[in-house]
């Protein structure tokens, strides 16, 4: 199996029982790739909260995942081994889609290399679990063209390793601001629009809270030991513009498919469907933005590292326009699990929501209309009449939890009736920031943080 009897110190030789107390103990060893590019923020944090030290015992086995963050440099050095590591986890937002920008860079020669290394480690027996950004990154990409046209889908299309048989889709994909047919096409940013551009939400009883994306009742396959003992149809991941995804009607290994997005698209639903918005500052606009980013970083002693990103949050002004931003996500897959087909067998786990963060019941989207001047940074969009919260929001944020775990042990090779249980866990002492991270303090600094 993939995850490895646990280190012990060099003792006096031990007594059979002993033995085999010691041989029963595992540890699950899970690199994190952790590089957050072009000044874009993740949920990087989350996942040791979520797998650090997590321990379970099935029969007379007793299993525990350790975590460590891996750098680009790390994977360029050859860090990533099978003989240090069972499971590549790559998170979503500025890891996972901003590799996925960045390593569409193909004809460079660290690129190259740094591709070769994360597929070679899953053809040699590795795990992987792409969260989001993590699945964009490892597949190719399909669209509702005949071929990616954007320079966003191109790079999300050129990024893809090679070793899956999995393609990602969007409908449309390009980034807000800077696509160039905005002007008669606002809708065809697609699926970014969920990303940027929603202002805190509030709560009936006036709690102010972080809100991006949407949390959505994906339906739930469960012919597959990760779903196999869950007892309702459906769970409430939280998303946050993922792809769908394609599996080939013919593929050439073990593949599943664990769940899919609602039959009810979510640009047809009520509470989600929400329309484009067009940005009419010009250059102009950005100028004003990069003076008036420069002072506020100023002010508040910030990196110059994130003088790009926060010019492009406040860069001014937009326009709501009457086109519906329409992704075509009915029914398509959302999270998928595959056997690399060689002799060493590495998993893969493709996942295009974010089981790592917070859901919310009730409530829908708005559009802020009344602002003076709207902006990414300001908001767009805005979750209002949210069904209030538990106490320290433990139900919340550790809803799914339990299926990052799952994810892991199963891609790491653990036995399909030894997987981790399903729990809805509760927040230890140590972990009460995780419900003060989810409150906005009132701060613009604090808002655009949490884009």
């Amino acid at each position: 199996m993939g995850v490895h009897p646990a280190y012990v110190n060099h003792m006096p030789e031990k007594k059979p029982s002993e033995q085999i107390q010691s041989s029963n103990r595992h540890t699950i060893r899970v690199a994190i790739l952790s590089d957050e590019l072009l000044g874009w923020g993740s949920g990087k944090r989350m996942f040791p909260e979520i797998l650090q030290g997590y321990t379970w015992k099935m029969n007379q086995e007793t299993y525990t995942i350790t975590t460590q963050f891996l750098s680009d440099k790390d994977i360029l050095h050859g860090d990533l081994r099978t003989a240090d590591f069972d499971v590549l986890l790559v998170p979503g937002g500025g890891v996972g889609d901003g590799q996925s920008i960045t390593k569409g860079f193909q004809h460079l020669r660290s690129v190259r290399k740094w591709k070769h290394n994360i597929a070679s480690f899953i053809k040699d027996g590795g795990g992987y679990v792409g969260i989001c950004g993590g699945t964009a990154l490892l597949t190719d990409l399909k669209t509702g063209q005949k071929k990616p046209r954007t320079f966003l889908e191109r790079q999300y299309h050129k990024s893809a390793l090679g070793v899956t048989c999995v393609s990602s889709y969007y409908k449309t994909l390009a980034f807000p601001l800077f696509y160039p047919f905005q002007k008669n096409h606002p809708q065809n940013i697609g699926a970014t629009a969920y990303v940027f551009s929603f202002a805190p939400g509030t709560t009936t009883d006036g709690m102010k809270i972080h809100t991006g994306g949407a949390p959505i009742d994906f339906q739930l396959h469960t012919n597959h030991p990760i779903l196999s003992d869950v007892p309702q149809q459906t769970e409430r991941i939280r998303w946050w513009a993922g792809p769908a995804l394609i599996v080939p009607e013919h593929p050439d290994r073990e593949i599943h498919i664990l769940a899919r997005y609602p039959k009810l698209d979510i640009s047809e639903t009520p509470t989600l469907r929400i329309h484009a918005w067009r940005y009419t500052g010009g250059i102009h606009g950005l100028l004003l933005a990069f003076f008036r980013t420069a002072r506020y970083m100023k002010k508040e002693k910030m990196s110059l590292k994130n003088l790009f990103l926060y010019t492009y949050y406040l860069a001014g002004k937009w326009e709501l326009t009457d086109k519906v931003i329409t992704l075509d996500y009915s029914d398509k897959p959302s999270i998928t699990a595959e056997v690399y087909p060689n002799e060493k067998k590495g998993r893969i786990l493709l996942c295009t929501a974010h089981p790592e963060y917070m859901i919310w019941w009730g409530g829908r989207i708005k559009e802020r209309t009344s602002q003076r001047f709207p902006c990414l940074g300001q908001g767009l969009y805005q979750w209002e009449d949210i069904t209030p919260l538990s106490k320290d929001f433990s139900k919340e944020i550790t809803h799914t939890w339990w299926m990052i775990r799952r994810f892991v042990a199963w891609s790491a090779k653990v036995q399909d009736n030894h997987l981790p249980p399903i729990e809805k866990g509760t927040l230890t002492k140590d972990q009460a920031s995780l419900s003060k991270n989810n409150l906005w303090d009132g701060s613009l600094k604090n808002q655009m943080d949490k884009i």
